[in-house]
């Protein structure tokens, strides 16, 4: 079985392979390199506006043959220099497939079948605005225990030397050229595609194809899917979400900055809206699921159950030094918009701020003749947070206490024990979310700080609620 190898490694072997299969009579001429080695071919790139197109990838891959159909095609690859200048010390033969994608400024070029010219020589290469192809791959658990197939994928164009790795659950995009095209989906580790096949998996189920709808354009931006990458699947079963007929259920949404379509996003499920979970022992911060690929879009397997009435999605872009330069949260999607779903839900479209900041405090109020409650501070600890989102502290009452990087707009602040058996407790005797969880509607400004007065609480006991 045939698989892409890593370029160190298939530039060794393809270099051993022509060394031993053409004599001296088969050698091109070549000019000499600052280094010493033959050029076997080389050549010059240009962008559309006649620039040299510095730093692109260029990949030469020997032409597909009737059994490439389905897998990727080896290839070996180099960089342009500052002068948009390329040179291989080795081909495949007389004629070949070359592929350059510029990927700074979305060029491309693909020349199904090269030659070379005298002394190894191309004409300039003038690149065109590429097509972007973006989605989001999932993997579903291979039933057989012994193969471990991991979150490292392959996603590549059939026949051509196009591919590029991505992690399951990851957004990505990648760019193509126009044209009438399939993609196909497969592991990325070459001893997990070995390790398949020997334990009788089909090719078919290793590399799974799916054609594009209709020929893509130059310069056009297509996004389908998920698709979901698994062998106990049907042949045809690779296919975008919307043709996937009474299977899993998904829940997407768009994320803008300023009005323009924002990528790379981290985005959040949040089904614990009240951080129960936090003050039970868990950590509490934000887990990137996913992130939106390059039209703001992001996909997500909807949850089994919903703890609660509701969930929602926490948004955040970060900077080059790790801050939160903006965040958000979507709607509230209902536990009802949820039952018996079957395809795709929107949550719709959120923009994001600048984050925000709380400064409050909470002060204890305690009924002096109820004996059953501690006046003092420091013997009652309270869970502060924002109320669906990751935003969660403990803090003991009388203290001050700062929460960063909120989402701004209208928000919910949620107050209750930070006692965890007290809390336990309480939701195990059924008593309602009213009775211990205290909710403020607050407006929470985009890059600044609300000083919100002062809260008060009064611990909640079993014995109160008689």
């Amino acid at each position: 079985m045939k698989f892409a190898k890593s370029y160190i490694g298939l530039l060794v072997a393809v270099c051993a392979c022509m060394f031993a299969c053409t004599n001296e009579n088969d050698n091109f001429a070549g000019t000499v390199t600052d280094t010493g080695n033959t050029i076997a071919l080389g050549g010059v790139v240009t962008r559309t506006d006649g620039s040299p197109a510095v730093s692109a990838m260029v990949r030469i891959a020997r032409e597909p043959s009737v059994g490439d159909t389905l897998t990727e095609m080896e290839y070996i690859e180099t960089e342009t220099d500052s002068q948009g200048v390329f040179s291989f010390d080795s081909v495949f033969a007389d004629t070949f497939q070359l592929a350059v994608v510029d990927a700074k400024y979305q060029e491309i070029s693909y020349k199904p079948h090269a030659t070379k010219s005298v002394a190894g020589s191309l004409d300039s290469i003038r690149l065109e605005k590429a097509a972007v192809f973006s989605s989001v791959l999932y993997y579903k658990d291979v039933t057989e225990p012994s193969v471990s197939v991991g979150d490292h994928f392959k996603v590549y164009m059939p026949g051509t030397p196009f591919s590029q790795s991505v992690f399951a659950g990851d957004s990505f995009s990648m760019l193509i050229p126009a044209g009438e095209w399939w993609l196909g989906f497969c592991p990325g580790d070459p001893q997990i595609v070995a390790r398949l096949a020997e334990s009788g998996v089909a090719d078919s189920l290793i590399y799974r194809t799916w054609s594009m709808d209709g020929k893509v354009k130059s310069g056009d931006t297509v996004s389908k899917g998920p698709f979901i990458w698994s062998t106990t699947m049907e042949v045809d079963s690779l296919i975008k979400l919307e043709e996937k007929k009474a299977k899993e259920p998904y829940l997407s949404g768009v994320v803008k900055c300023n009005d323009s379509a924002c990528a790379n996003v981290q985005v959040q499920m949040i089904t614990d809206l009240f951080g129960f979970g936090f003050v039970e022992g868990d950590s509490v911060s934000f887990v990137a699921q996913t992130v939106t690929d390059d039209s703001g879009r992001w996909i997500l397997p909807a949850p089994e159950k919903v703890p609660y009435d509701s969930l929602r999605m926490e948004y955040r872009l970060l900077g080059e030094n790790g801050t939160v330069e903006l965040a958000g949260v979507s709607r509230y999607v209902n536990a009802s918009e949820l039952k018996d779903l079957r395809d795709t839900l929107s949550v719709g479209q959120t923009t994001l701020l600048k984050p925000s900041v709380l400064v409050s405090g909470v002060m204890l109020a305690v009924d002096d003749a109820d004996t059953t409650k501690a006046s003092n501070c420091m013997a009652n600890s309270v869970v502060v947070g924002l109320k669906g989102t990751s935003h969660f502290i403990r803090e003991m009452v009388c203290n001050m206490l700062q929460i960063d990087n909120l989402p701004a707009g209208s928000q919910d602040i949620v107050l209750y024990s930070g006692d965890p058996k007290v809390v336990k407790t309480l939701q195990s005797a059924g008593v309602g979310f009213d009775e211990y969880v205290r909710i403020t509607h607050v407006q929470l400004p985009k890059n600044d700080t609300l000083d919100q007065q002062w809260m008060t609480f009064e611990p909640v006991t079993l014995q109160t609620m008689k």
